[in-house]
């Protein structure tokens, strides 16, 4: 059984002009190749998109926002229930005058933060909902294959785009069953640099930042410390808040332990300094947020955890490596199509310089090998095709009306086509 490491080997005992680097490198851009050539079975894989419950309880449970507070990303509630399994899921407050945000960090029962500032005026004590419309695919993911509505028998739009949505239903009117998956975006990751403490107006010691967590608002951010009683650990007290919050946080007993404040950020108080009243600290903080997985909308947005929406998507192309150098069990047995492939790369390769030509230069020993290739992948396209049929053609199910066919009823389901 071929893998990464036997194979580019294997290729460097032909080549050795290659070097290590060229020629592990021509083996992964021939696994590429070959990764792309068909929709290969070994390439599937399964999903489900398991939809929450629709969280939207009647006044007096209402939300607000807070910009005019300061915090452009902080919600916060009235006898609400958010847990913190509803972070990733969307939120709407107010109805249709508002879009969509999603909550990315759980801090309360009744407080939670979104994935941007609030945009407009802040809404006081409004009516709202969370559910999930929007998904995460898991990290290989490449295309869908297939999608289906279980609880409805058909099967989903998934070529839909945010264009034709965007037509269908500007305003996300609909909810409840879903016909259509369409892209949305990329989950973004929330990250970060916590800054060290640095004293602003300050007489005596200071605390020292520290994070066991990361930084984790979705913004830069400074955070303000003052003490309030001066003393050793354990007997100072302190304040704290967010620069643009109106009010500080406090008071809070010192400890040479790690305290929370917020968004990752930590502090703790050495026990062996004085600290003094009326001094004043602050830490920055840097956001840096990455791209993560793509993320579907599923539409109209689902609302009842008994809709299951389990699919089928082929995985991307992926490149191996020393730490995982492992072919699929369908290739690995027949890695020679692999050193093939690289062999007549090799072949093209005239060397690193005038100086050092490579022998195994020959245009038409490329050839041939190409020609080897081709050869092979007729054979291995035909195995893989009896495995996991890609090109079945055919006319009519001579034992089941179109009555019966998922495609039938997707048609006649109220889903427009664009």
């Amino acid at each position: 059984m071929d893998d990464y490491v036997s194979l580019s080997q294997r290729l460097l005992s032909r080549c050795p002009a290659a070097g290590i680097a060229l020629s592990q490198q021509l083996i992964n851009d021939s696994w590429h190749q070959l990764q792309a050539r068909r929709q290969w079975s070994w390439r599937r894989r399964s999903g489900i998109f398991a939809p929450p419950n629709l969280y939207a309880p009647a006044a007096p449970v209402t939300a607000s926002s807070n910009v005019s507070a300061g915090s452009p990303t902080l919600i916060t509630g009235i006898g609400t229930a958010w847990t913190p399994q509803m972070v990733g899921q969307q939120i709407r407050i107010g109805g249709l005058l508002n879009p969509y945000y999603t909550i990315v960090q759980w801090l309360s029962p009744t407080a939670i933060l979104i994935d941007q500032p609030w945009a407009g005026a802040d809404v006081v004590n409004q009516t709202f909902q969370v559910l999930q419309i929007y998904f995460p695919v898991p990290a290989d993911f490449g295309y869908f294959y297939v999608a289906v509505s279980i609880k409805d028998a058909y099967r989903l739009w998934t070529g839909t785009t945010q264009y034709e949505l965007a037509m269908l239903d500007p305003q996300r009117t609909n909810q409840g069953q879903t016909y259509a998956i369409a892209f949305k975006d990329y989950t973004p990751i929330y990250g970060g640099v916590i800054g060290p403490v640095t004293s602003i107006a300050a007489t005596g010691a200071a605390p020292v930042s520290a994070t066991t967590t990361g930084y984790s608002f979705i913004a830069d951010a400074t955070y303000i410390i003052q003490v309030i009683f001066g003393g050793t650990s354990g007997s100072a007290t302190y304040q704290w808040m967010r620069a643009g919050q109106s009010q500080f946080t406090g008071p809070l007993q010192t400890s040479d332990q790690l305290q929370d404040l917020m968004d990752g950020v930590q502090v703790y108080w050495p026990d062996t300094v004085v600290y003094n009243a009326g001094d004043l600290f602050t830490i920055n903080a840097r956001a840096q947020i990455a791209t993560g997985v793509p993320r579907y909308e599923l539409w109209p947005g689902p609302t009842f955890t008994g809709y299951l929406y389990p699919y089928i998507y082929y995985a991307k192309e992926y490149d191996l490596s020393a730490a995982q150098p492992q072919l699929p069990p369908f290739i690995a047995g027949r890695g020679e199509v692999i050193l093939e492939m690289a062999l007549a790369k090799c072949a093209t390769y005239p060397g690193a310089d005038a100086d050092h030509p490579n022998p195994y230069f020959n245009l038409a020993l490329a050839k041939m090998h190409e020609t080897k290739v081709e050869m092979m992948m007729v054979d291995l396209e035909r195995n893989d095709e009896e495995i996991g049929v890609s090109n079945l053609e055919y006319e009519d199910w001579p034992y089941m009306g179109p009555w019966m066919d998922g495609s039938w009823r997707q048609r006649h389901a109220p889903f427009m086509r664009g």
